[in-house]
């Protein structure tokens, strides 16, 4: 008897030991509210790692105990693993209204991310990754974001399927949805910056080398392309704007992109230090080492994209420490520019080391060590165009002191080269924003000038009018007096709006015989818009000599428009242009009959 009441105990404790157990596994709840912005779900998230892949969310649902819970940030950095990761998160909605947010993933290079909404009444699946097209992805972001809605004092249950061939960084988060726009568009200003950057240098470099004949310049270039082709694919940006039709090669062009780039910085090393100078050892094994990188290039296009990646951060790594090992031998034996290459390569491993310790958990997320590769490599490169330049002033300098007359013939040259170059940009600049035959500004130039004008007046409160013209009874000159005559006219009109313009105000020819006048600070008060169109009405109806002395005269017919700044004002130049035109059509007919052109 005593011994079946022993054994009752021993299961009771038992059973009640296991409960504590799954209870203790299980991740806290989150309980957002609208006064917080942001949370990070790290730490009220559980994982899971599926090996076989195939389970579904039904069979998952069934014993959550398998979850193990996410004591700190770094949890959720699995590296590369070849099954699927399921991660689990509680929320609950304790406030009487509903909530928007968004759950975002921090890392952009995940293949596909499936997020499941288990609630009460309902579930919901949404899908993306860098693998998908952006159209097939719940939101077109570069990263996965998923929308959710928590209804009033809802509880739901978020189920989050992972795989990729990628290193597996799964850090996301809970944002309200201004919170993650408002990031989303400064990630996405900055991105874009950085990528500015570093096309503008390698096509910079590019021009060099081919006004130069310079090897370093090209090698240079060559480096600078490879690694931007990597770095768009590696933060999604390249499958958003160029290879959106095959997104799910993504993750092989990152590994094309970083060999390439390996080989590339080991052939700008050798030209930008010169090795073959000043240390042929240095110079044979960089060679030996780019050779391997060319068979690692094969590589990755044959083999399947996780050996591919894995080679990638192989060779990335290799190259990195064989090039900084060369800078610092060359530093020590003090060969040109060397200090400066290793300074430039040590920047780029110091943003690659913050990324890596802020996806260990190691430091916090922040902009910074969210873009510490980014903010690295823009450092190196701007450094080598620095020394680049630097290291080309000191050979213009040496090439100076040894023939001092051939290079003052050549500086006479480059001088009326820039000359010529600058004459020639600013024509091209007038040729893309002014008409050929009048002089005023073309459809370009007002497109340009309207936008500054409307800033303009929006910051100054002011009123702004555009002034639609169109020329009445000139088609019978061109008919009798040739087009010519016809040109003549529209210069002389032309020159004559353009006298009744202010400082800030623009005239432009719009069509064949249209014009469009902006006209800053206007006022309120009708009288001046009609003393304005009377003005240009009596300048363009004034007769015209031509040049074989007769005289001819045009009509005009003139609609307006007036942008006034309101608080929440979305007007445009096109809806500035829509009015006017409206406005001048209704006075075309009475310009015909002889009675004021004005509405």
């Amino acid at each position: 008897m005593v011994y079946k009441q022993f054994r009752r105990l021993a299961l009771c404790l038992t059973v009640l030991l296991h409960g504590l157990l799954v209870f203790s596994a299980q991740a806290a709840l989150l309980q957002p509210d609208g006064a917080t912005p942001s949370y990070a779900l790290d730490t009220y998230t559980s994982y899971y790692h599926d090996a076989s892949r195939a389970l579904t969310l039904d069979e998952i649902r069934k014993d959550t105990s398998v979850f193990t819970p996410v004591k700190q940030p770094r949890d959720l950095n699995f590296g590369y693993t070849t099954s699927a990761t399921w991660l689990r998160t509680e929320l609950a909605n304790t406030t009487p209204d509903t909530q928007q947010w968004m759950v975002v993933f921090a890392f952009p290079f995940l293949d596909h991310v499936t997020l499941h909404r288990v609630g009460k009444t309902a579930s919901q699946s949404f899908e993306s990754g860098s693998a998908m097209p952006v159209e097939a992805r719940t939101l077109g972001r570069r990263q996965a974001a998923f929308p959710l809605t928590l209804a009033a004092q809802e509880q739901v249950t978020l189920y989050s399927r992972v795989e990729t061939a990628g290193s597996k960084m799964l850090s996301y988060d809970l944002m309200s949805p201004e919170a993650f726009y408002a990031r989303n568009d400064l990630a996405t200003f900055w991105l874009a910056t950085y990528f500015g950057v570093l096309i503008a240098l390698g096509v910079y470099h590019l021009m060099l080398f081919i006004g130069l004949k310079e090897q370093v310049f090209l090698h240079y270039a060559l480096f600078l392309f490879s690694f931007t082709l990597a770095i768009l694919a590696f933060n999604g940006i390249g499958t958003l704007i160029f290879w959106n039709g095959i997104a799910h090669e993504a993750a092989r062009l990152v590994a094309i992109g970083f060999v390439l780039a390996s080989a590339m910085a080991t052939r700008f090393a050798q030209s930008f230090l010169n090795t073959c100078v000043y240390c042929p050892r240095w110079h044979r094994l960089l060679a030996r080492w780019r050779s391997v990188c060319w068979v690692v290039l094969v590589a990755t296009l044959l083999l399947p994209i996780q050996p591919a990646l894995r080679l990638m951060d192989a060779t990335g790594f290799t190259t990195s420490l064989l090039l900084l090992l060369c800078a610092t031998y060359g530093s020590l034996r003090r060969f040109p520019g060397a200090r400066v290459f290793m300074l430039g390569w040590t920047m780029l491993l110091a943003g690659a080391c913050v990324f890596a310790l802020r996806n260990q958990g190691i430091l916090p997320a922040n902009f910074i060590t969210l873009h510490g590769i980014q903010i690295g490599s823009a450092l190196e490169m701007l450094l080598f165009a620095l020394a680049l330049a630097s290291r080309f002033y000191r050979l213009k300098q040496q090439n100076e002191k040894a023939q001092a007359d051939a290079m003052n013939t050549l500086k006479s040259q480059e001088a009326v080269l820039e000359r010529q170059v600058a004459v020639r940009t600013a024509a091209l600049e007038r040729m893309a924003h002014h008409d050929m035959l009048t002089g005023v500004l073309n459809r370009n130039g007002l497109e340009k000038n309207a936008r500054a004008a409307l800033k303009h007046a929006r910051k100054t409160r002011q009123p702004l009018a555009l002034f639609m013209l169109d020329l009445d009874r000139f088609k019978p000159i061109n008919d009798k007096h040739g087009h010519a005559a016809g040109d003549f006219v529209l210069k002389q009109i032309a020159s004559r709006l353009q006298h009744l313009t202010r400082h800030g105000d623009h005239c432009a020819r719009f069509g064949g015989d249209e014009f469009i006048m902006l006209l800053e600070n206007m006022g309120e008060a009708p009288a001046a818009l009609n003393e304005m169109r009377a003005r240009i009405s009596h300048a363009v109806r004034q007769p015209v000599k031509l040049p074989n002395g007769q005289q001819v005269s045009v009509g005009v017919s003139i609609g307006s428009s007036v942008y006034r700044v309101s608080n929440h004002d979305t007007a445009s130049l096109e809806d500035l242009l829509k009015e006017a035109d409206g406005s001048m059509y209704a006075a075309k007919p009475r310009s015909f009959n002889g009675q004021p052109d004005h509405v």
